[in-house]
């Protein structure tokens, strides 16, 4: 199948009865198509520098090879493709990705649309590849490098902005992870791959969580509340409302400290000591609002584990 295109033109006879100076050279041409044909099965990349010559010659000569000119466009981007099939078969995935993306560029040029889409859907592929090992290598600059390449072949691949995010997020960049994680959960969503949706709105929650707790604990409480609240965009934890209580605790913001504790309580359903830590903190907010009798319900329910 891969040698369709050429059966019947690498048989036929090219007749060319013309008496002008030119006509040993469109005979060159011709020849050097036919070569071609014979090669693309067996050396696809000798092939593809025949058809190239046959081209330049081609168009030397002018109008009396336009047939033939014709013929050699139509097949080089097909041809450059299993150049990179070869390529890549053999181990050689820069070798691959230079050939399927000179495929690419060929059929664009010589309206090949069939390839075009076949090269873009491989480049996609090999640069995602290229970009996961890079992210597992922990090589997070070139990961992100890689993987938006691919975004460019296939931009609505969610696994690739998912990992362009956990890469940002490795380097503490918190806009660029917010940013592929908001694409990553927007094309998984018209992908119905809930896996990968729940994953990246996972990986924001966390991370965010992580930054606010430092904040917190550098007595920068804004800036916790400001992680805190883009948190939320992405799902409530009660991890989350419990970093809110404190840091509205530590800007003396009772009411806030309090609502906060309370909706961490009712996420918080099964563990008895990270409920003890919300509950200490509770306590704390209505001991400072003058709720005495509230605060000491919470600091009994508090009682448990470090809390004792």
């Amino acid at each position: 199948m891969k040698s369709r295109k050429f059966l019947s033109l690498a048989l036929a006879v090219f007749v060319i009865g013309l008496a002008s100076a030119s006509a040993q050279i469109i005979d060159d041409v011709v020849n050097k198509f036919n070569g071609a044909a014979e090669l693309v099965n067996s050396d696809a990349a000798a092939a593809a520098v025949l058809l190239e010559e046959a081209i330049e010659m081609a168009n030397k000569v002018g109008d009396e090879a336009d047939e033939v000119r014709f013929m050699a466009q139509s097949q080089l981007p097909a041809v450059y493709f299993r150049v990179g099939t070869e390529s890549q078969r053999d181990g050689n995935t820069d070798e691959a990705i230079a050939a399927f993306q000179k495929s690419l560029d060929l059929g664009l040029e010589y309206n090949d649309s069939n390839t075009v889409g076949r090269a873009q859907n491989i480049l996609g592929r090999l640069y995602l590849s290229q970009g996961n090992n890079a992210y597992r290598s922990g090589e997070n600059e070139q990961a992100i490098e890689l993987l938006t390449k691919s975004i460019e072949f296939d931009p609505d691949n969610a696994r690739t902005h998912l990992l362009i995010g956990l890469s940002q997020r490795r380097l503490e960049n918190v806009d660029g992870m917010i940013a592929a994680m908001d694409m990553a959960i927007a094309t998984a969503q018209k992908a119905d791959d809930e896996q990968t949706q729940a994953t990246a709105a996972k990986s924001v929650r966390d991370y965010l969580a992580v930054r606010a707790n430092r904040s917190i604990q550098g007595n920068r409480a804004a800036e916790a509340l400001d992680y805190l609240n883009t948190a939320l965009k992405y799902g409530e934890e009660a991890q989350t409302y419990f970093l809110l209580t404190l840091a509205h605790n530590s800007m003396e913001q009772w009411d806030n400290a309090i609502k906060a504790a309370e909706k961490a309580l009712a996420l918080e359903v099964d563990d008895a000591a990270e409920k003890a830590k919300i509950y200490f903190e509770l306590g704390n907010a209505q001991r400072e609002k003058g709720n005495t009798a509230a605060a000491c319900r919470a600091f009994r329910n508090a009682a448990h584990g470090n809390y004792t």
